[in-house]
């Protein structure tokens, strides 16, 4: 069979994607991964008893928005990479962002008159945090997968590592409504380590779970 016959063979009885369809996908698994996110965290480690005054203070509301924006910019860039030929220099040049005020936030703290550093850095639950982040970012990992499988990344490393950014930034950003610790040089050590395990987890799975 000659090339030009294969490929009107494999063409043949192709329809194109309906408008919208990539978007409603990464939807379904984005919301999906995080509802079974939640009730992970709501039912093997329970909402953090103080609430109610938590939801008020900068601690909760520093460590919230350092999750959330790398999960958004992991997600925006994990899109991009499912697209082959898109650029995806800005989303990750943009990760340099909320990781650079952390440290500046921390800088800040440690560097306070009478500061105690070590407990800054330690809290007291430095020996669960990243492992918790982890457990967290699971189900959100396998839905970042779903997405890609649907899409064509070429890039299975990058990819992988990605998805396994914003599972784990999604699930710190989850396991924040737990948590009570609320020092930035915390956040930035332990929050970041549990986002990074979720990243590498993601890189090493992304060249297997990825092949088309």
């Amino acid at each position: 069979m000659q090339t030009d016959d294969l490929i009107a063979q494999l063409s043949q009885g192709l329809e194109p994607v309906r408008p919208g369809t990539v978007g409603r996908q990464a939807a379904l698994g984005v919301c999906v991964g995080l509802a079974l996110s939640i009730t992970l965290m709501l039912t093997w480690l329970g909402l953090r008893y103080d609430f109610s005054d938590a939801i008020v203070s900068f601690g909760m509301w520093m460590k919230l928005g350092y999750a959330f924006a790398l999960a958004a910019l992991a997600l925006w860039a994990m899109e991009r990479l499912g697209r082959p030929g898109s650029d995806v220099r800005l989303p990750l040049l943009l990760l340099a962002l909320p990781v650079g005020m952390i440290v500046f936030l921390s800088a800040i703290q440690m560097m306070a008159p009478g500061a105690d550093r070590a407990a800054l850095v330690m809290g007291h639950s430095s020996d669960v945090c990243a492992i918790n982040i982890l457990c967290c970012s699971l189900p959100l990992l396998a839905g970042g997968f779903w997405i890609l499988r649907r899409m064509a990344p070429t890039n299975l490393g990058l990819a992988g590592t990605m998805v396994g950014l914003f599972a784990g930034a999604a699930g710190a950003f989850v396991y924040a409504f737990h948590c009570t610790e609320a020092a930035a040089p915390f956040i930035l050590a332990w929050y970041t380590l549990g986002m990074g395990l979720s990243a590498l987890t993601g890189a090493i799975l992304g060249p297997w779970l990825l092949r088309w």
